[in-house]
């Protein structure tokens, strides 16, 4: 059977032709290219050492990730012509996965937050809410990093593909970012806002289900992109 590789994602798909849409990443089927078998052996192996250090941290993995198969997707080196400082420090958040270990403050933090609001309103414990606004607090400062990782990685890594898996995850960023920001402004300036009328209430605690919502919606693209399943 032949190997086709998505030149977006590096998904490997074995069969006659390739698929209409890729499955991780969606892009076109027009973006995948036939590959010999011991190209896909590559880079599946490649895959296989990323999953691992994704998932377990493992500095010997990093060190492999730096040497892609031919043809990778991978960031490119840093020219002598360009600008310097900033292209490396592109290129080592690519190398030592930025974006998937910071992603993981948000993505483990806010279920604790919206757990926490809902305790709070349901149970008037002032004491949970405040803590839920401190963890929102974090979440605002850490959005930044993992936002710019982000851009970086599907620049990079990704060449800015506008595939509708991309432009989802980009908009569930952005909800995610958005939503708790306003909450804490909002907590901030009205604490007593999980105590008050029903209304006001009930849309402070809609607009944490919706972070929440956006928050699962991001990282269930993100583990396909990672992960390639």
């Amino acid at each position: 059977m032949k190997k086709w590789r998505c030149t977006v994602c590096n998904y490997i798909h074995t069969g006659e032709s390739p698929p209409e849409k890729c499955p991780v990443c969606g892009a076109d089927k027009s973006k995948f290219v036939e590959i010999s078998p011991e190209e896909a052996k590559q880079y599946e192996e490649k895959q296989k050492q990323n999953s691992k250090a994704n998932g377990s941290g493992q500095a010997k993995a990093d060190q492999k990730s730096k040497n892609p198969p031919p043809s990778s997707s991978a960031a490119p080196k840093a020219s002598a012509g360009s600008s310097g400082f900033r292209n490396f420090v592109d290129e080592q958040l690519i190398v030592h996965h930025a974006h998937p270990m910071t992603v993981h403050v948000p993505n483990g933090v806010l279920p604790i937050v919206v757990l926490f609001m809902f305790i709070g309103a349901v149970l008037g414990t002032e004491a949970l809410a405040w803590a839920a606004f401190y963890f929102a607090f974090m979440v605002v400062l850490s959005m930044p990093v993992v936002l710019y990782s982000g851009y970086n990685e599907w620049q990079r890594k990704y060449k800015g593909a506008k595939t509708t898996m991309f432009m989802a995850k980009i908009a569930a960023a952005a909800v995610v970012a958005v939503s708790s920001l306003l909450i804490v402004i909002w907590f901030f300036i009205n604490p007593d806002v999980i105590y008050s009328g029903a209304a006001r209430r009930g849309s402070f605690l809609l607009l944490n289900l919706i972070m929440f919502g956006a928050t699962g919606v991001a990282g269930f693209i993100g583990g396909k992109f990672v992960f390639k399943d």
